[in-house]
């Protein structure tokens, strides 16, 4: 089992806010920072955390809505409300939270992958931060940050049966990466790797599960 336990962190600005930390109880491989989807720091998202450190990866999750809403933990049926929240936040604030979250994990390595609209913000975070590499599971705000390139290996997954993100948003990741793994899960719909949701796909979900910590042993080697 992970060692979890939950804290506050300081972004440069001064500002505190939450995490959720799982920290291997085996040797260590690296760092990994899991940005949630826009509900929160739901309690998936903690099992998500357990899981990568129970493979090895330090990992933590920051409540990137705290600037927002304190503590924000949404039912999967406020998606209104979880719009809100992620359209309200800023892309300094962002970036001063995820370097906070990057040096309080203090690894070697630091990998980031994210869900939903976390997707979108883990491509941001490669962009402009010293990441190792990345990866976006159906990143609902991809095209907001696909004019930037990636400073690190990064990978993409998505479904093929998502309404919320059309062939075009594919088209623009691998043209944007050429040299990134894009993986279509052809059965698969929006939020397919959450076991909590009505869409969640166990076969694709266990196939992306390998193909990303396979990708992630690379760069930890």
């Amino acid at each position: 089992m992970a060692d979890s336990s939950t804290s506050n962190i300081c972004a440069d600005d001064g500002y505190n806010f939450s995490t959720y930390m799982a920290s291997p109880t085996k040797s260590e491989i690296g760092g990994l920072i899991l940005i949630h989807e826009i509900f929160g720091i739901t309690a998936q998202m903690r099992n998500l955390a357990d899981q990568f450190a129970n493979a090895g990866y330090k990992t933590i999750v920051p409540a990137l809505f705290d600037r927002i809403e304190r503590d924000a933990c949404l039912g999967y049926d406020e998606i209104d409300r979880g719009r809100k929240l992620a359209g309200a936040c800023r892309q300094e604030h962002l970036l001063l939270d995820l370097k906070a979250a990057m040096q309080t994990l203090a690894t070697r390595q630091v990998a980031v992958v994210g869900y939903c609209w976390g997707g979108g913000i883990a491509y941001l975070a490669a962009c402009n931060l010293p990441i190792n590499n990345g990866a976006a599971f159906y990143g609902t705000r991809l095209p907001s940050y696909l004019h930037q390139q990636a400073n690190c290996p990064f990978q993409f997954h998505f479904g093929g049966k998502d309404s919320a993100i059309g062939p075009e948003i594919v088209e623009q990741a691998r043209t944007a990466n050429p040299s990134s793994d894009v993986f279509i899960y052809q059965q698969a719909g929006h939020g397919f790797a959450n076991q909590a949701r009505a869409s969640f796909d166990a076969a694709s979900t266990i196939l992306a599960e390998q193909r990303l910590l396979a990708f992630l042993s690379q760069r930890t080697a």
